[in-house]
This record gives C-alpha cells, structure tokens and sequence, in this order.
C-alpha cells in the first residue's frame, strides 16, 4: 500500500504572499507604535523598541544587536537613541520591566478583541543555558542537568494572540495561574469559550470560566479519577462533565481548539528562539516575555492583511 498523502488546508495565496513580504516593514512601525501608547518618556521608549528589535532576532548577542541598531538607525529605519550594550542588558535584567511588559501584552492583545472569543491555557518549557547541579549530586554523577523556565500563555484559537503571560522559573500554580489569565483577558475580551487539557480539570477553574460568561472545555478525567457525578456546588463542572460522558464528538470538537496552544508555542520557538540565553533570574523572564510580545506584533501583521484590523489606525 502506498503512503497517504496528508491532508493539506487550503489558504489565500495571495493574503500570504503580503503578510510575507510586509512583515518587516509593519514590524518597525508597530514597535514604534505600542512603545508611544505604553511608555511615558523618551528613554523608556527607547529602551523599549531596542529590546523589542534585539529580541526580533533570535541567538542575537546584545553587541550585535547593537551593529544592527546602529544600521537601521543609519538608513533613518529607527530614530531612538541606541544605549551602551551595558546598559541595554542592565534595563532588562530590571524586575521593575516585568510590569512594563505585562502591559505591552494587554496592549498587543487588544486589537483583536473583535475577533477573539475563544481561549485556550497551556504550558511551554523554555531551555536556557544554566545547568543544576542537583541531578548530578543526587545521582552521584557527573551529568548536569539542563535548567527551564516555564512559560504559561493563554491565547485566543482564531488568530493566536497570547492575552496572558506568566513566566516562572519553578513549576506549579497552573490552574492558579490560569484564573489569573482569565481574569486578565476578561477585562477586553469577550469570553465564549476557554479550553485547556486534564492539568486544569478542576472545579474552581470551572466555576472562574462561569463567572466570566463563558463554557469550560477541559479535558475530563477517566478511570479511578473520573467525574464522580455531582454538581459539588459549581453547575458548569457538572454540564461539562455531562457532555463529554453524553456527546464526546461534539464535546471534542470545542476541547481541540486548545491544539491552538502548540500552534502559538511552535510559532514562538521556531521564529524567535526556543531558548534564553540571560543568567539573572528577572532577565530570564524579562527575555522570555519580550519574545512572545513579538510574537503579538507579529500576529498584528497578519491581521492588517487577513482581517483587516490595522492596530495603527485604531480609535
């Protein structure tokens, strides 16, 4: 028998070809533009763009990343003024920058509000180049074992725009993390619909979608750890389990648009690096976080083209 050929979803050519070819050339503009609506001096702006340009870049060194400042700004592509090296590395190792860039990704989100209503949570390892030594002295050998960071993103399904960050260098807090997430993204979004797979199968994040005005799409527990068959105080921890037990395919059906996550993730990784590089624990958040605002700016070019939502010339 021979090999079937995987299906292939058809996509506007044409619409791709622009998002393509435009993708730098809006990506200046929309830096420029979101540093202006959230910072309120002219060093921070231009700290701000600079960093937001470096980490366009992936395994980009900070004196390198300064050469390419330098050249845009010689071709009049920028016009900020480009700190010491030092400098740049010091701003963002600042724990005072993760509030600045908590606020640039409530701000990329927002002009997407008129298509998002669907939402998805999940978590991503992000590599760095530390290494613990506990696996080594646990073991009693000499393997050193690569330290992560872990990102917990909560996205909209239709376009991929992250609404919510939070990265951490310890595991645990997911479905804590989570309510966060859409409380944030409730605050601009209309919430339909918020999906997640079995780590978020719990009453309370059942009832903070509920209150939110919006159905939870979990995936439901089997086995010994299956839904016991009582409401315990929160009706939609009951009808959610009910569809799924009664109607799988249909229920599948709005618990898979969660697949959106590995979507953004891969996206990230492969455009803007699957790993940082920054030693101090705050510039390894700060790092990790200004990639996935790039990620939102990119998002922003293809909404100009596919959706015809230009944040630019937003009201």
């Amino acid at each position: 028998m021979g090999n079937k050929k995987r299906k292939r979803w058809p996509r506007n050519e044409v619409i791709y070809n622009k998002i393509q070819d435009n993708e730098f050339m809006n990506f200046f503009d929309f830096v420029r533009y979101l540093s202006n609506v959230v910072c309120k001096d002219r060093k921070m702006k231009n700290n701000i763009a600079c960093l937001l340009i470096w980490h366009k870049f992936p395994n980009l060194s900070v004196r390198r990343a300064k050469s390419l400042l330098r050249v845009l700004k010689r071709f009049k592509i920028i016009d900020v003024n480009i700190p010491c090296f030092k400098t740049l590395c010091n701003y963002r190792a600042e724990p005072i920058i993760g509030n600045l860039l908590e606020e640039l990704i409530t701000e990329s989100s927002k002009p997407l509000a008129k298509i998002e209503h669907d939402f998805a949570t999940d978590m991503t390892g992000i590599k760095t180049k530390l290494f613990s030594s506990w696996f080594s002295l646990r073991c009693k050998k000499r393997i050193r074992k690569r330290d992560h960071l872990n990102a917990h993103i909560s996205i909209g399904t239709k376009s991929l725009i992250v609404t919510a960050i939070n990265v951490e260098n310890k595991q645990g807090k997911d479905n804590i993390i989570m309510r966060k997430h859409v409380d944030k993204t409730s605050k601009n979004f209309k919430i339909n619909e918020w999906s997640g797979d079995g780590m978020y199968w719990t009453k309370d994040n059942c009832r903070k979608v509920s209150e939110k005005g919006g159905k939870p799409y979990f995936k439901c527990k089997e086995g010994k750890t299956a839904w016991n068959g009582k409401q315990s105080g929160v009706p939609a921890w009951k009808e959610m389990n009910e569809e799924a037990k009664e109607n799988k395919a249909g229920y599948d059906k709005h618990y898979h648009k969660r697949s959106k996550v590995e979507s953004a993730n891969h996206s990230k990784k492969v455009l803007f690096g699957e790993k940082v590089y920054s030693k101090l624990k705050e510039a390894r958040e700060n790092e990790e976080t200004l990639r996935w605002v790039n990620h939102n700016i990119n998002v922003w070019n293809r909404a100009k083209y596919e959706w015809g939502i230009n944040p630019l010339s937003e009201d």
